[in-house]
Protein backbone atom coordinates (compact mmCIF):
# COMPACT_ATOMS: atom_id res chain seq x y z
CA UNK A 1 0.00 0.00 0.00
CA UNK A 2 0.97 3.62 -0.43
CA UNK A 3 0.62 6.24 2.27
CA UNK A 4 0.98 10.01 2.11
CA UNK A 5 2.52 11.53 5.23
CA UNK A 6 1.97 15.25 5.67
CA UNK A 7 5.07 16.99 6.98
CA UNK A 8 4.24 18.98 10.10
CA UNK A 9 3.39 22.53 8.96
CA UNK A 10 5.37 25.40 10.48
CA UNK A 11 4.51 29.10 10.51
CA UNK A 12 8.16 30.00 9.97
CA UNK A 13 9.86 29.28 6.65
CA UNK A 14 13.00 28.54 8.65
CA UNK A 15 11.31 25.72 10.59
CA UNK A 16 9.43 24.45 7.52
CA UNK A 17 12.79 23.64 5.94
CA UNK A 18 13.83 21.95 9.18
CA UNK A 19 10.82 19.63 9.37
CA UNK A 20 11.23 18.68 5.71
CA UNK A 21 14.87 17.76 6.38
CA UNK A 22 14.01 15.70 9.48
CA UNK A 23 10.96 13.80 8.21
CA UNK A 24 12.67 11.12 6.13
CA UNK A 25 15.48 10.16 8.56
CA UNK A 26 13.01 10.11 11.50
CA UNK A 27 10.75 7.72 9.59
CA UNK A 28 13.68 5.51 8.55
CA UNK A 29 15.02 5.43 12.12
CA UNK A 30 11.71 3.99 13.34
CA UNK A 31 10.78 0.28 13.40
CA UNK A 32 8.64 0.97 10.31
CA UNK A 33 11.84 1.07 8.26
CA UNK A 34 11.63 -2.73 7.98
CA UNK A 35 8.43 -2.57 5.90
CA UNK A 36 9.17 0.52 3.76
CA UNK A 37 9.89 -0.41 0.15
CA UNK A 38 10.21 3.10 -1.28
CA UNK A 39 9.99 6.67 -0.08
CA UNK A 40 9.96 10.00 -1.93
CA UNK A 41 9.14 13.65 -1.30
CA UNK A 42 6.10 15.10 -3.08
CA UNK A 43 3.85 18.16 -2.95
CA UNK A 44 0.07 18.00 -2.86
CA UNK A 45 -1.95 21.22 -3.00
CA UNK A 46 1.17 23.18 -2.08
CA UNK A 47 1.90 21.06 1.03
CA UNK A 48 4.97 18.87 1.54
CA UNK A 49 4.42 15.13 1.97
CA UNK A 50 6.40 11.92 2.06
CA UNK A 51 4.98 9.23 -0.20
CA UNK A 52 5.89 5.82 1.18
CA UNK A 53 5.25 2.41 -0.31
CA UNK A 54 4.82 -0.25 2.38
CA UNK A 55 4.83 -4.02 2.21
CA UNK A 56 1.35 -5.44 1.66
CA UNK A 57 1.44 -7.04 5.11
CA UNK A 58 1.50 -3.58 6.74
CA UNK A 59 -2.06 -2.26 6.93
CA UNK A 60 -3.71 0.42 9.09
CA UNK A 61 -4.63 -2.32 11.59
CA UNK A 62 -0.99 -3.42 11.95
CA UNK A 63 0.68 -2.57 15.29
CA UNK A 64 3.61 -1.11 13.35
CA UNK A 65 1.30 1.37 11.68
CA UNK A 66 0.64 3.12 14.98
CA UNK A 67 4.23 4.41 14.97
CA UNK A 68 3.27 6.90 12.25
CA UNK A 69 1.16 8.85 14.76
CA UNK A 70 4.11 9.01 17.15
CA UNK A 71 6.40 10.86 14.75
CA UNK A 72 7.30 14.51 15.26
CA UNK A 73 7.93 15.66 11.69
CA UNK A 74 4.70 14.02 10.45
CA UNK A 75 1.31 15.50 11.36
CA UNK A 76 -1.27 13.59 9.27
CA UNK A 77 -1.46 10.16 7.64
CA UNK A 78 -3.45 9.20 4.52
CA UNK A 79 -3.88 6.21 2.28
CA UNK A 80 -2.78 7.26 -1.20
CA UNK A 81 -4.51 6.23 -4.45
CA UNK A 82 -3.20 7.36 -7.83
CA UNK A 83 -6.63 6.56 -9.27
CA UNK A 84 -9.97 5.07 -8.28
CA UNK A 85 -11.74 3.25 -11.07
CA UNK A 86 -11.79 5.52 -14.11
CA UNK A 87 -11.05 8.60 -12.00
CA UNK A 88 -7.52 9.95 -12.08
CA UNK A 89 -6.15 11.05 -8.73
CA UNK A 90 -4.31 11.39 -6.60
CA UNK A 91 -6.85 10.67 -3.87
CA UNK A 92 -6.20 10.67 -0.13
CA UNK A 93 -8.20 8.80 2.52
CA UNK A 94 -7.42 10.01 6.05
CA UNK A 95 -6.39 7.44 8.64
CA UNK A 96 -7.49 8.15 12.19
CA UNK A 97 -4.81 8.29 14.94
CA UNK A 98 -4.60 5.05 16.90
CA UNK A 99 -3.54 6.51 20.24
CA UNK A 100 -4.12 9.49 22.51
CA UNK A 101 -1.26 11.42 24.16
CA UNK A 102 -1.00 10.88 27.94
CA UNK A 103 -0.94 14.66 28.38
CA UNK A 104 -1.80 17.08 25.56
CA UNK A 105 1.07 17.84 23.17
CA UNK A 106 0.05 21.42 23.76
CA UNK A 107 1.87 21.23 27.11
CA UNK A 108 5.16 21.39 25.21
CA UNK A 109 3.96 24.12 22.86
CA UNK A 110 2.24 26.76 24.99
CA UNK A 111 5.16 27.72 27.21
CA UNK A 112 7.44 30.25 25.52
CA UNK A 113 10.82 31.25 26.92
CA UNK A 114 14.20 32.45 25.74
CA UNK A 115 16.27 29.64 24.25
CA UNK A 116 13.31 27.30 23.72
CA UNK A 117 14.00 24.70 21.05
CA UNK A 118 11.31 24.10 18.43
CA UNK A 119 9.08 21.35 19.84
CA UNK A 120 8.93 19.46 16.52
CA UNK A 121 12.71 19.08 16.59
CA UNK A 122 12.59 18.06 20.25
CA UNK A 123 10.00 15.40 19.51
CA UNK A 124 12.14 14.04 16.68
CA UNK A 125 15.17 13.98 18.99
CA UNK A 126 13.19 12.06 21.62
CA UNK A 127 11.88 9.57 19.08
CA UNK A 128 15.32 8.95 17.61
CA UNK A 129 16.67 8.15 21.07
CA UNK A 130 13.86 5.67 21.76
CA UNK A 131 13.93 4.10 18.29
CA UNK A 132 17.71 3.57 18.37
CA UNK A 133 17.50 1.64 21.63
CA UNK A 134 16.74 -2.03 22.12
CA UNK A 135 13.40 -0.85 23.53
CA UNK A 136 12.15 0.49 20.18
CA UNK A 137 9.35 -2.08 19.98
CA UNK A 138 8.21 -0.90 23.44
CA UNK A 139 7.93 2.73 22.28
CA UNK A 140 4.32 2.93 23.51
CA UNK A 141 5.07 1.49 26.96
CA UNK A 142 6.13 3.17 30.21
CA UNK A 143 9.81 3.85 29.51
CA UNK A 144 12.07 6.21 31.46
CA UNK A 145 13.59 9.30 29.79
CA UNK A 146 16.25 11.59 31.27
CA UNK A 147 17.04 15.06 29.95
CA UNK A 148 20.19 16.12 31.86
CA UNK A 149 19.93 19.71 30.54
CA UNK A 150 16.19 20.15 30.80
CA UNK A 151 15.88 23.94 30.58
CA UNK A 152 12.18 24.81 30.38
CA UNK A 153 11.05 21.19 30.14
CA UNK A 154 10.01 20.77 26.49
CA UNK A 155 11.60 17.30 26.24
CA UNK A 156 10.01 16.25 29.53
CA UNK A 157 6.52 17.30 28.47
CA UNK A 158 6.84 15.45 25.16
CA UNK A 159 8.08 12.37 27.02
CA UNK A 160 5.00 12.54 29.25
CA UNK A 161 2.76 12.91 26.20
CA UNK A 162 4.30 9.69 24.86
CA UNK A 163 3.45 7.89 28.10
CA UNK A 164 6.98 7.84 29.54
CA UNK A 165 8.30 8.79 32.96
CA UNK A 166 10.33 11.99 32.60
CA UNK A 167 13.35 13.12 34.63
CA UNK A 168 14.97 16.51 34.10
CA UNK A 169 18.08 18.13 35.58
CA UNK A 170 19.27 21.69 35.08
CA UNK A 171 21.97 23.81 36.66
CA UNK A 172 19.82 26.95 36.61
CA UNK A 173 17.62 26.96 39.70
CA UNK A 174 15.25 29.52 38.21
CA UNK A 175 14.58 27.26 35.21
CA UNK A 176 13.62 24.36 37.47
CA UNK A 177 11.47 26.49 39.77
CA UNK A 178 9.56 28.26 36.97
CA UNK A 179 9.04 24.92 35.21
CA UNK A 180 7.56 23.46 38.41
CA UNK A 181 5.19 26.43 38.65
CA UNK A 182 4.15 25.97 35.02
CA UNK A 183 3.51 22.24 35.56
CA UNK A 184 1.19 22.91 38.51
CA UNK A 185 -0.70 25.65 36.70
CA UNK A 186 -1.06 23.71 33.46
CA UNK A 187 -2.26 20.46 35.05
CA UNK A 188 -4.72 22.35 37.26
CA UNK A 189 -5.99 24.35 34.29
CA UNK A 190 -6.49 21.20 32.21
CA UNK A 191 -7.99 19.34 35.18
CA UNK A 192 -5.39 16.58 34.94
CA UNK A 193 -5.06 14.75 38.24
CA UNK A 194 -1.65 14.99 39.91
CA UNK A 195 0.00 14.99 43.30
CA UNK A 196 3.29 16.53 44.31
CA UNK A 197 5.59 14.71 46.72
CA UNK A 198 6.88 16.66 49.70
CA UNK A 199 10.61 17.29 49.20
CA UNK A 200 11.15 19.91 51.91
CA UNK A 201 13.40 17.63 53.97
CA UNK A 202 16.00 17.25 51.21
CA UNK A 203 19.35 18.84 51.96
CA UNK A 204 21.11 18.59 48.60
CA UNK A 205 19.66 20.86 45.93
CA UNK A 206 16.03 21.50 44.98
CA UNK A 207 13.85 18.80 43.54
CA UNK A 208 10.19 18.57 42.56
CA UNK A 209 8.42 15.24 42.08
CA UNK A 210 5.01 14.95 40.45
CA UNK A 211 2.82 11.88 40.01
CA UNK A 212 0.48 12.62 37.11
CA UNK A 213 -2.68 10.86 35.96
CA UNK A 214 -5.22 8.45 37.44
CA UNK A 215 -4.10 6.20 40.28
CA UNK A 216 -3.61 3.03 38.23
CA UNK A 217 -1.92 4.82 35.32
CA UNK A 218 0.29 7.41 36.96
CA UNK A 219 3.49 8.70 35.37
CA UNK A 220 6.38 10.43 37.08
CA UNK A 221 7.81 13.85 36.35
CA UNK A 222 10.92 14.79 38.33
CA UNK A 223 12.65 18.18 38.12
CA UNK A 224 16.06 18.61 39.75
CA UNK A 225 18.24 21.67 40.20
CA UNK A 226 21.78 20.32 39.93
CA UNK A 227 24.82 19.42 37.86
CA UNK A 228 24.23 17.07 34.92
CA UNK A 229 27.46 15.23 35.75
CA UNK A 230 25.93 14.23 39.11
CA UNK A 231 22.72 12.87 37.61
CA UNK A 232 23.08 9.50 39.31
CA UNK A 233 23.24 11.15 42.73
CA UNK A 234 20.29 13.42 42.03
CA UNK A 235 18.09 10.46 41.04
CA UNK A 236 19.34 7.78 43.43
CA UNK A 237 16.31 7.92 45.75
CA UNK A 238 13.53 8.55 43.23
CA UNK A 239 11.18 5.69 42.44
CA UNK A 240 13.06 3.24 40.21
CA UNK A 241 16.45 4.76 41.02
CA UNK A 242 18.96 6.43 38.65
CA UNK A 243 18.06 4.46 35.53
CA UNK A 244 16.77 5.42 32.08
CA UNK A 245 15.93 3.72 28.82
CA UNK A 246 16.92 6.87 26.91
CA UNK A 247 18.93 10.01 27.62
CA UNK A 248 17.91 12.91 25.40
CA UNK A 249 19.73 16.22 25.55
CA UNK A 250 20.00 19.44 23.60
CA UNK A 251 23.49 20.76 24.35
CA UNK A 252 23.81 24.54 24.92
CA UNK A 253 24.01 26.32 21.58
CA UNK A 254 26.26 29.02 23.02
CA UNK A 255 29.12 26.52 23.07
CA UNK A 256 31.24 27.38 20.05
CA UNK A 257 34.49 25.51 20.70
CA UNK A 258 35.29 21.85 21.19
CA UNK A 259 37.23 22.55 24.40
CA UNK A 260 34.08 23.89 26.09
CA UNK A 261 31.88 20.96 25.11
CA UNK A 262 34.68 18.54 25.93
CA UNK A 263 34.93 19.88 29.48
CA UNK A 264 31.20 19.45 29.96
CA UNK A 265 30.93 15.96 28.50
CA UNK A 266 34.14 14.52 29.95
CA UNK A 267 32.54 14.76 33.39
CA UNK A 268 29.01 13.84 32.39
CA UNK A 269 29.27 11.04 29.83
CA UNK A 270 30.53 8.28 32.17
CA UNK A 271 27.69 9.10 34.58
CA UNK A 272 25.07 9.05 31.84
CA UNK A 273 26.41 5.74 30.60
CA UNK A 274 25.92 4.21 34.06
CA UNK A 275 22.34 5.51 34.19
CA UNK A 276 21.36 3.91 30.88
CA UNK A 277 19.88 0.44 31.04
CA UNK A 278 21.73 -2.10 28.87
CA UNK A 279 20.36 -1.56 25.37
CA UNK A 280 19.40 2.02 26.19
CA UNK A 281 20.32 4.90 23.89
CA UNK A 282 21.58 8.46 24.15
CA UNK A 283 20.59 11.14 21.62
CA UNK A 284 22.41 14.48 21.84
CA UNK A 285 21.80 17.52 19.64
CA UNK A 286 24.49 20.16 19.32
CA UNK A 287 25.54 23.22 17.35
CA UNK A 288 27.72 21.59 14.70
CA UNK A 289 28.63 24.88 13.03
CA UNK A 290 32.09 24.79 14.58
CA UNK A 291 32.21 21.45 16.41
CA UNK A 292 32.48 18.54 13.99
CA UNK A 293 30.68 15.23 14.14
CA UNK A 294 34.04 13.46 14.16
CA UNK A 295 35.07 15.34 17.31
CA UNK A 296 31.84 14.39 19.05
CA UNK A 297 32.20 10.74 18.07
CA UNK A 298 35.77 10.65 19.34
CA UNK A 299 34.72 12.20 22.65
CA UNK A 300 31.95 9.64 23.23
CA UNK A 301 34.36 6.84 22.26
CA UNK A 302 37.01 8.07 24.70
CA UNK A 303 34.71 8.53 27.69
CA UNK A 304 32.26 5.63 27.28
CA UNK A 305 31.73 2.17 25.87
CA UNK A 306 28.62 3.33 24.01
CA UNK A 307 28.34 2.34 20.37
CA UNK A 308 27.84 5.41 18.15
CA UNK A 309 25.45 4.87 15.24
CA UNK A 310 27.33 6.51 12.40
CA UNK A 311 25.46 5.31 9.36
CA UNK A 312 22.21 6.35 7.64
CA UNK A 313 19.67 7.40 8.76
CA UNK A 314 21.57 8.57 11.87
CA UNK A 315 24.00 10.61 9.77
CA UNK A 316 21.19 12.43 7.95
CA UNK A 317 19.78 14.72 10.66
CA UNK A 318 22.09 17.72 10.10
CA UNK A 319 20.13 20.86 9.19
CA UNK A 320 20.24 24.64 9.34
CA UNK A 321 18.51 26.39 12.26
CA UNK A 322 19.19 30.09 11.60
CA UNK A 323 21.91 32.51 10.50
CA UNK A 324 23.95 31.77 13.63
CA UNK A 325 23.42 28.02 13.92
CA UNK A 326 24.07 27.06 10.32
CA UNK A 327 24.34 23.38 11.18
CA UNK A 328 22.69 21.45 14.00
CA UNK A 329 23.21 17.71 14.21
CA UNK A 330 22.22 14.69 16.31
CA UNK A 331 24.57 12.05 17.66
CA UNK A 332 23.05 8.73 18.73
CA UNK A 333 24.85 6.06 20.78
CA UNK A 334 23.64 2.79 22.28
CA UNK A 335 24.74 0.95 25.42
CA UNK A 336 25.60 -2.68 24.62
CA UNK A 337 23.40 -5.38 26.11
Amino acid sequence: MKIALKITPQRSTQYASMTTALATPELLASPLQAVIQHIESIQLAGQDYLLATLEESCTPSSPLFAILFHLGAISEVYEYFSSIGDLTGPFLRPIEPQSTPFVPLEMAEVRRYKGKTNEVFTRVLLNVGIFASHYAEQYSERLRVLDPMAGGGTTLFLALASGYDAFGIDLERQDIETTAVFVRQYLEGERIHFKELDERSRRAGRRYQFEIGPKKHMHSLVLVNGDASEADQHLRDVSGGPHAHAIVGDLPYGIQHFGEISELLNRALPVWERILYPGGAMALAWNATRISREEMIALVGTQTGLQVLNEPPYTQFAHTVDRVIKKRDILVAVKPL
